[in-house]
């Protein structure tokens, strides 16, 4: 069979030149372009689906968990700025509810600045909030687009190549933002890369959700529920790569053939399903880690233990280490830093990570994994990627006291208001 195959070159069109790009539209990419776009710089957000959260949305994932420690002390509410915008936005149109049913913890005001723990929320009322916001800030926006590859000059990233129904194209940008989840942009220009093997430390499996309807209001079973419906966990995928074309596909395809079956057990456990049904899978499995790449630091299971703020802390975290200790660890304090190092890839210039891809440990990874700080991430990659391109500077060279002022001063919390 023959092994490769040279595509004949030939000239793209160029979509334009932007400040900012940003791949990917899920939690971190929406959050990104968003703050992007308020600081004035011109943004391109590119997403394979036509709307926006990702996960949250496309793969149903449809509770927001990390909001404030899930456990005392949780005096500090650690997800603020854009994620708590989105979530009050949601509670005044109905289409969110603090959920300590689904994740046990306090229930708080649900006010800004007191937010519960953990909030279920309707994924319709989401796409169309997110899209909103998006379109008032004036980012530029492509849906149904996918990367294909990046626009290098020696170590530094200057555009990405894209397809979608108008065909091949370019676009340049002095920035580019990866929120990609498997930090593909970082992984085509060649930034050092690591995945985490299951002989060597215990990774999270992929699974399905999907959405049940027909059951009693009283029904006592876990799960996210809005509007007379529940999300439920479904089967898992086990070991996998869903980095890889094939990786993707083979578990996309053992989870789907495994749904009824997952099904019928839940309603042999749960009396009150008997006259429930399936109202929906996702577009997309929940993946839930693929590539972690090399930044200029690694955040370390110690760091979250220890409860660091570092000096360019530009989120905050507080959720415990759910699966590497056997047991769900809960953190002794408010919360712990991301440093802003964490989103600068090594060796590659023009560009920031965003999302769980970020430079991190297993351990580490298992607590800011959470959306609440998925949110915060992006917001500070976005704010960072437009301070770079209105400043002329790289990434890794912006001033991290103007980044920081910055935030703080859009309503982020970066540990400047933690007690302990």
């Amino acid at each position: 069979m023959q092994q490769f195959y040279t595509e004949p070159a030939r000239e793209l069109p160029v979509y334009g030149n932007f400040d900012v790009i940003v791949i990917g539209g899920g939690v971190a990419g929406f959050s990104a372009a968003l703050a992007s776009a308020r600081q004035g710089a011109n943004t391109l957000i590119i997403e394979q689906f036509p709307y926006f959260g990702g996960t949250a949305t496309a793969s149903l994932m449809a509770n927001i968990v990390g909001v404030r420690n899930q456990v005392k002390p949780n005096d500090l509410q650690v997800m603020k700025g854009i994620g708590e915008e989105l979530i009050l936005a949601l509670l005044e149109n109905g289409g969110a509810h603090s959920s300590p049913e689904t994740y046990k913890s306090e229930r708080h005001s649900d006010t800004k600045g007191d937010l519960s723990y953990t909030f279920a929320f309707d994924t319709e009322k989401f796409k169309y909030l997110t899209l909103k916001m998006a379109v008032e800030a004036g980012v530029h926006i492509l849906f149904h687009t996918r990367f294909s590859d990046i626009i290098q000059g020696g170590d530094k990233v200057t555009g990405i190549i894209f397809e979608n129904k108008s065909g091949r194209q370019a676009a340049f940008a002095k920035v580019v933002v990866d929120a990609t989840g498997d930090g593909d942009a970082a992984y085509c220009a060649g930034v050092p890369y690591w995945q985490v093997e299951n002989d060597e430390a215990p990774r999270l499996n992929d699974s399905l959700m999907y959405r049940i309807g027909g059951f009693p209001d009283d029904t006592a079973m876990r799960g996210c529920r809005t509007a007379g419906t529940m999300v439920v966990w479904g089967p898992s995928s086990g070991p996998g790569n869903a980095a890889s074309g094939d990786g993707l596909t083979e578990e996309e395809i053992r989870v789907r053939l495994a749904v009824y079956d997952d099904f019928s057990e839940k309603k042999m456990e749960v009396p009150d399903l008997r006259d429930a049904y399936i109202v929906e899978t996702p577009a997309l499995i929940g993946i839930r880690q693929t590539r972690f790449f090399e930044g200029e630091y690694k955040i370390t299971g110690e760091d979250v233990i220890e409860g660091i703020v570092p000096e360019d802390s530009i989120a905050m975290a507080a959720n415990p280490i759910i699966h590497y200790y056997g047991y769900r660890r809960f953190l002794e304090h408010e919360g712990y830093g991301i440093p802003y190092r964490c989103l600068v890839p090594k060796k590659v210039d023009g560009l920031l990570l965003a999302g769980r891809c970020i430079s991190s440990d297993q351990r580490a990874f298992e607590s800011w994994r959470a959306m609440a700080h998925i949110f915060c991430i992006g917001e500070a990659a976005g704010t960072a990627a437009a301070i770079s391109a209105q400043d002329g500077v790289e990434p890794r060279k912006i001033n991290i006291e103007k980044l920081r002022r910055t935030l703080i001063e859009n309503g982020a919390e970066i540990g400047q208001n933690k007690k302990i």
